[in-house]
């Protein structure tokens, strides 16, 4: 496998007309906002309305900041960039990945340091507090399904999902190599733990043999979300959240844990912002374990903070990604991996979609 980088050039070019769209509305009121207010960037739907009751009404509360929030592109590292490399600071903290992070560390400097000193991260699960992120959630990826159509006929792996025969129904799939490599190789009969690096040649063989069962390549949350809850499809990889979102709406239907994979998410500064402080203290804020259990009466994420957990309600610690029975069956997304090779993976998944 060539290993591809994109150069700065190349990710404004294609990233430049997302940002640019996200950003329209923000001209005309942007200079609106009062001065003690932030911008943040988050990925919308249920987690917007999770952080809203968590944390930005909270925080509004508390200390008479006003929080404003837009939904980020579905990759939003283009997007930060530009934003850094023009010192348009559309907003003022965003959410990202390590993966996204990753991406954007091989392309320079784009975080400010947290400086976080009341923070200790040893009161955090492993990697969620580093210095320029600050991890307040914790997702999976794993399989949802149709309990009506499917019922005691679910699929029980990959695998599974791989066997049109014994388990018929329409299908769906991420548009996007992160997590559909890996799933490729599990079906192909790769053990979890045994998975990276990932054999590329050997998952393209595999999704080769599913390709044509794909009835929806989604490329959103929201989409995926509404696929299930429709009944458009009958299986497919979906993040946790919008699994559980379609369930707790009523729809018939499921998750599948097994051979899933986790990842966090959390804060970051935009390299140059002129509200860091600002920022510093709005994220020292959200790794409050009370506040971060607020989030799942709302959203199926599990806290970051060790002690998080002790305050979630009763009756939402099974939905939870590190639920008993939950996180046994899950792995760690390998984000170095894939900051280094993502751009190429994806200029080859697209291809093989197209042929």
């Amino acid at each position: 496998m060539t290993n591809f980088k994109m150069n700065r050039r190349t990710l404004l070019k294609s990233g430049a007309a997302g940002a640019m769209v996200l950003a329209a509305p923000a001209i005309l009121t942007r200079q609106a906002f009062a001065a003690d207010s932030l911008t943040i960037g988050d990925t919308g739907g249920p987690y917007a309305e999770a952080f809203r009751l968590a944390f930005y009404d909270p925080f509004e509360a508390e200390t008479g900041i006003r929080i404003n929030n837009i939904v980020l592109s579905p990759d939003p590292v283009p997007q930060y960039q530009m934003l850094v490399d023009t010192n348009y600071f559309l907003m003022d903290v965003s959410v990202m990945t390590p993966e996204h992070i990753d991406r954007l560390n091989r392309e320079g400097d784009y975080f400010e340091p947290l400086n976080l000193p009341n923070v200790n991260s040893d009161d955090f699960v492993q990697g969620a507090i580093t210095d320029k992120f600050a991890a307040v959630y914790m997702f999976a990826i794993s399989m949802g399904y149709r309990a009506d159509t499917l019922g005691d006929n679910a699929p029980e792996s990959w695998a599974d999902f791989w066997n049109t025969t014994q388990f018929p129904g329409r299908r769906s799939l991420y548009r996007s190599p992160i997590t559909t490599m890996e799933i490729a190789l599990l079906a192909d009969g790769v053990a979890i733990d045994d998975l990276y690096p990932l054999d590329i040649d050997r998952a393209f063989a595999s999704l080769d043999k599913i390709k044509n069962e794909i009835a929806v390549w989604w490329t959103s949350g929201a989409q995926s979300t509404q696929i299930l809850q429709n009944g458009e499809v009958d299986m497919l990889n979906i993040w946790n959240t919008r699994a559980q979102t379609v369930i707790d709406d009523g729809a018939p239907a499921a998750i599948s844990w097994v051979e899933g994979h986790y990842n966090l998410g959390g804060w970051t500064i935009p390299k140059g912002s002129p509200k860091a402080d600002m920022a510093r203290r709005f994220i020292e804020f959200t790794l409050d374990p009370e506040r971060q259990a607020k989030y799942t009466e709302i959203l199926a994420v599990s806290p970051t903070h060790l002690k998080g957990y002790d305050f979630v309600p009763e009756d939402k610690r099974g939905n939870l990604p590190t639920a008993p029975g939950h996180i046994e069956k899950l792995r760690p997304l390998d984000n170095a991996y894939w900051g280094e090779n993502l751009s190429a993976v994806t200029e080859r998944f697209e291809a093989w979609l197209l042929s």
